[in-house]
């Protein structure tokens, strides 16, 4: 998703924080303020719900994190063979969506693109959409 959002908004690798990314915290930080602190920061919450994630007390966390903070967007993204129900409490109160779903990525980049007032730039955002679909469902078979 990082490189979508890199290929597609021109955004660079200091404008997105992930959590799962190393290099993001550096050996010895405090995580939890790493997290917290970009969050105050942004101005979109991006989840990616996996088995994973919902089996993570650190992940759950950052949930609360997240719908604690004002004025911030929070969008919650299954993995594929993640049911909407499996969001857990966010099922309830927010509109999930597929990260396989071409037309919600599309959905998400024309927000960002209006929100940051960036020029769309479909050509190379669909060839990174491409791309991570391939890439996404690639590992999914592997996993079966």
């Amino acid at each position: 998703m990082k490189e979508i959002l890199k290929a597609g908004c021109g955004f660079k690798d200091n404008d997105i924080f992930c959590t799962l990314d190393s290099s993001s915290i550096r050996t010895g930080d405090d995580f939890r303020e790493k997290i917290v602190e970009n969050m105050r920061d942004c101005d979109f919450i991006l989840l990616f719900i996996s088995d994973n994630y919902n089996q993570s007390e650190v992940c759950k966390n950052e949930i609360g994190a997240a719908w604690a903070l004002e004025n911030k967007r929070v969008l919650p993204f299954t993995l594929p063979k993640i049911s909407f129900e499996q969001m857990g409490f966010l099922n309830v109160v927010k509109q999930g969506a597929s990260i396989t779903d071409g037309n919600k990525l599309d959905e998400l980049y024309q927000e960002l693109c209006e929100f940051y007032e960036l020029e769309s730039d479909w050509r190379n955002l669909n060839k990174a959409k491409s791309d991570f679909m391939d890439l996404v469902t690639k590992n999914v078979t592997c996993h079966d």
